[in-house]
């Protein structure tokens, strides 16, 4: 009986903080609003460091479109956030904490704190700094901060191995590509080796010029990632600048204007144990590249 009577008090309490609230159906929480749509599994909480999948639109208080999942996250799949305590009082994470996993609610929060106390940036002029941002978020799946440890620590392990092969396997791909190829020229003391295709009769290239290059980027397994005829143009940089990888530097000191070379670099001097877009780690690479015209350095 008295369980019975503490319930229906906390209910009555709860119905009448909503009732006082300025947004009907909503509790106040820290200056911003609250309400519970549709209850999921109550059993489970949702903590600091789980990573929850949500399913969520944001609007205006007029109702104009910000976010929506299915349209802005590729297939529609539910966006993805690890939880962490609350930035400020009445912030997202305060939101979300108040859920279970299974549950729908919406919730409003205050346009200028969410840019000043949270994304630290003025609020953009086409929202009302003195209105609120509305979510609607459905909680679909939760991955517990342990679980989490465990899939970054698998995903560390594998990245760990693919880098180390990644490693291993660059001497070889490298001496495979200058066998297969005949190149018989010896390094430079970088490891560089430069094939002059054609010699050029302009001026020598010096560092600090501004030279024009016709080039095509290669792996040694001959997939083209780059060139300049994807362009429409050659391509254009200060020699010694660092504008480029250091076997560009280094090869483009070697030629004249009307030069051609087939360049074959190690990844030290290409992009390294990092890689770069298409560029796996640890990449050696080849390049044809041919000095169309130098604009002399300032003196």
């Amino acid at each position: 009986m008295k369980k019975t009577i503490l319930l229906t008090a906390a209910v009555i309490l709860s119905l009448a903080a909503c009732k006082n609230s300025k947004y009907p159906g909503y509790e106040e929480v820290s200056g911003s609003y609250f309400k519970l749509d549709k209850k999921g599994d109550e059993s489970k909480t949702l903590n600091k460091g789980d990573v929850v999948f949500m399913s969520h639109t944001m609007t205006t208080e007029k109702d104009s479109l910000l976010f929506n999942y299915k349209t802005m996250l590729r297939g529609g799949q539910p966006y993805a956030m690890r939880l962490d305590a609350p930035k400020y009082k009445g912030d997202m994470f305060e939101m979300i904490l108040k859920m279970h996993p299974g549950d729908s609610a919406s919730f409003m929060l205050r346009i200028d704190s969410m840019f000043q106390r949270y994304y630290h940036q003025p609020v953009p002029k086409f929202l009302d700094s003195t209105g609120f941002i509305v979510y609607h978020v459905r909680i679909d799946s939760v991955y517990s901060s342990q679980k989490v440890e465990e899939i970054e620590k698998k995903q560390k392990a594998a990245q760990e191995s693919f880098m180390e092969k990644a490693k291993t396997a660059e001497d070889s791909l490298l001496k495979k590509y200058l066998a297969d190829n005949k190149i018989t020229e010896k390094p430079t003391a970088t490891g560089l080796y430069i094939v002059v295709k054609q010699k050029g009769k302009g001026a020598k290239v010096q560092k600090g010029d501004n030279a024009e290059v016709n080039y095509k980027g290669m792996l040694t397994n001959g997939q083209v990632f780059d060139e300049s005829a994807k362009h429409d143009k050659a391509f254009s940089f200060g020699v010694g600048m660092q504008q480029v990888i250091p076997a560009w530097d280094e090869a483009l000191q070697t030629m004249n204007v009307g030069s051609k070379a087939l360049i074959v670099c190690p990844s030290s001097l290409g992009y390294g144990p990092s890689g770069s877009g298409p560029i796996p780690p640890y990449a050696p690479l080849v390049f044809e590249i041919e000095v169309v015209k130098v604009n002399p350095a300032q003196k």
